[in-house]
């Protein structure tokens, strides 16, 4: 007698959806390029990793009787993308090494394999240390705090993302040795020491789409794998060995002056001088002459391109310079109509921040860029 279940095609594919991104076509081992299916009567388990990410949801399904196999992941899961709305049924024939899945009008047939030969994906000891979050909380503060990681591949630290947790707060700390990103929850644990984990910036950027909207996630961390659990989905991730930058060391503490700007219009006319900037040449100049905001963007064979805003704030007029790509990026991360930058003076490093953020907080370090000679305005 065939073995079969009913499942939802859209909990599926939204199951599938997550598991894909631990399926690798670079694996050495073939079976990495599966997804585990493991049936036990009203629940359907399915597992998939890479050897350094991993994934494990569960979701209902209605039938009766323990199955594990594993099946090819990538048609798989392309196969449940398409299929139209609805119930979906998995059939097993006796003796064979294939799985039917059906629907009114669609039958497809899969290769299946023995789920002996999958590996067995890492799980939390009971007695690790653990910290719950709201998933809204941690979603944002993944958004903004991974805005500074490094693209260099050759540092390793720097192209992952800390995770630091203390008994009142976990912060979420990118930066590439130009700027600093720091995002900090509050929360209460029941930490003794701060605990640091360096996490690959991969993981990270995954977790967002893959966590349920609401509800709380818990970490769980030992010394090689960082662990998150949600109601109906496990993940870990193998965490980056080294030691990350001393970040506290580079937060300013006294900023007595402050500016602040119309976000998108800052956003729009950065973008609009920016149309000359190069590989070579990314350097933006900000001429504050109260109330008035100029934006100079000077590339040495092509001219200058210039745009104009308001400001409040600071009334003493003043030049800054950075990185054009640096700031453009924060903006379009940032959310809310405006942006505030503190500073003490024109040369050392001050912090953008948002007034609209609420339940946490962000400060966005950057050290000003120093010309030689005056713009030509």
């Amino acid at each position: 007698m065939n073995f079969n279940i009913q499942v939802s095609k859209e909990r599926l594919d939204r199951a599938l959806g997550i598991l894909k991104h631990a399926l690798d076509k670079r694996v050495t081992l073939p079976i990495l390029q599966h997804i585990l299916m493991d049936v036990d009567d009203t629940e359907l388990s399915l597992k998939a990793t890479d050897m350094e990410l991993a994934f494990h949801a569960t979701l209902p399904v209605e039938g009766k009787g323990q199955k594990t196999v594993v099946v090819p992941g990538k048609k798989f899961v392309e196969t449940v993308r398409v299929y139209p709305d609805g119930i979906l049924s998995l059939e097993w024939p006796d003796n064979t090494n294939r799985m039917w899945l059906r629907t009114r009008g669609f039958n497809t047939e899969h290769n299946i394999q023995p789920g002996e030969g999958f590996p067995d994906l890492p799980s939390p000891a009971p007695s690790l240390p653990s910290v719950k979050l709201p998933v809204p909380e941690l979603r944002r503060a993944i958004h903004l705090g991974t805005l500074a990681v490094s693209r260099d591949a050759t540092k390793p630290t720097l192209s992952a993302v800390l995770l630091h947790l203390s008994r009142t707060f976990l912060r979420v700390v990118s930066t590439d040795g130009f700027r600093l990103a720091v995002v900090e929850v509050p929360c209460a644990t029941s930490l003794e020491t701060d605990v640091r984990l360096i996490v690959p910036k991969r993981a990270l950027d995954l977790l967002p789409g893959s966590l349920l909207e609401d509800g709380d996630v818990t970490l769980r961390w030992d010394a090689n794998t960082l662990f998150l659990d949600q109601a109906g989905l496990k993940v870990s991730t193998r965490l980056v060995t080294g030691n990350y930058p001393a970040y506290e060391k580079v937060l300013p503490a006294e900023l007595p002056k402050r500016v602040v700007v119309d976000r998108e219009d800052f956003l729009r006319t950065l973008r609009i001088v920016g149309l000359k900037k190069d590989d070579y040449n990314k350097n933006v100049r900000l001429f504050f002459e109260f109330p008035s905001l100029k934006v100079v963007f000077q590339h040495p064979d092509e001219g200058v391109n210039q745009g104009t805003l308001s400001f409040s704030g600071e009334e003493q007029s003043f030049e800054l310079a950075f990185n054009i790509d640096y700031l453009t990026e924060l903006l379009e991360r940032l959310p809310g109509d405006e942006v505030v930058y503190q500073f003490k003076d024109e040369v050392g490093q001050g912090i953008f921040q948002s007034p609209s953020l609420e339940g946490l907080s962000f400060r966005y370090v950057l050290m000003p860029v120093r010309f030689a000679s005056p713009a030509a305005v």
